[in-house]
């Protein structure tokens, strides 16, 4: 019986998760700078530490509504989850995180048994922890093509 870790964030009002060993940091809110033509989902390119990392919106990479603004900084919970995907390191921009929630491999159930829609494509498993459902999202996937074509089209 394996324990595993995830990183649980809001999103939309709704819980995700992802497995904290693709999580590298988990950032406030960066200044970024947009990329003409680049996918709807991608907000921009930031620097961190002097490496440039692509920013997305996972909301908008998982057709939920965009996220009301925040008038004051101080309330807003919004984070950047510096996430590895395919070797690639990028930022995901969610709503709050949440928590680090250890679970065991049996409490996660596929999501290709529960749902059979274009949209569960991102999704590796549902967390069932006594009636406590979190959508667990496949990075590599939700991501896919990201790193290579994400600014495919962008010009400078």
């Amino acid at each position: 019986m394996a324990e595993l870790q995830m990183i649980v964030f809001k999103l939309a009002g709704e819980q995700f998760a992802a497995p904290i060993t693709r999580v590298r940091e988990i950032l406030r809110p960066v200044r970024s700078t947009r990329m003409p033509r680049a996918a709807n989902f991608v907000r921009g390119l930031f620097n961190l530490r002097g490496q440039v990392l692509p920013l997305l919106d996972l909301r908008a990479r998982l057709g939920l509504a965009p996220a009301p603004a925040v008038p004051d900084a101080k309330e807003n919970k919004a984070r950047v989850v510096v996430v590895e995907a395919a070797g690639e390191a990028m930022g995901i921009q969610v709503d709050e995180v949440l928590e680090v929630l250890r679970c065991r491999e049996e409490d996660l159930q596929s999501p290709r048994s529960i749902l059979d829609l274009p949209s569960s494509r991102s999704l590796a498993s549902v967390l069932d922890q006594a009636g406590r459902l979190v959508l667990v999202l496949d990075i590599d996937r939700l991501l896919e093509g990201a790193s290579g074509d994400l600014l495919e089209g962008a010009t400078l």
